[in-house]
């Protein structure tokens, strides 16, 4: 099994665009910028954009396709990953390391629906079961 991936660190437009193109794919800048303008509250330049996306490369959230032009961008990292190391990150400096507190402020801090309590359970239900069998 290969070693995770380190999920580089985002800035906050930077993690905008990223989302873009977990949802896109792939896509070339104009369509970046296009893409994220039809969304925002303050649009960004194109060179904005470029920039953005260089950095992303460079950091390895994002891989270029350079045999033509334009290039197209697509993420390097998957929002699973992301997702992952994020909140393995934030249970270690919040909670030190213990996931189980975080959940437990989650449901006691949430209004939940009918349908996410049952969820939940659901997945205790099936959490407590493997857990029997090992």
């Amino acid at each position: 099994m290969s070693p995770r991936k380190q999920i580089p660190e985002l800035g906050p437009l930077e993690f905008k665009l990223v989302r873009l193109l977990w949802q896109h794919g792939s896509l070339t800048a104009p369509e970046v910028l296009e893409a994220y303008n039809a969304q925002a509250e303050t649009p960004l330049a194109y060179t904005t954009v470029m920039t953005l996306l260089g950095r992303l490369v460079d950091k390895g959230a994002l891989k270029a396709n350079r045999e033509r032009q334009p290039y197209r961008f697509s993420p390097a990292i998957t929002r699973e990953q992301t997702l992952r190391q994020r909140i393995s990150e934030f249970v270690e400096v919040f909670f030190e390391g213990e996931p189980v507190d975080l959940a437990l402020r989650l449901v006691q801090d949430t209004p939940l629906s009918e349908e996410s309590v049952e969820k939940l359970e659901k997945v205790l239900r099936e959490h407590k079961s493997k857990t029997k069998r090992v």
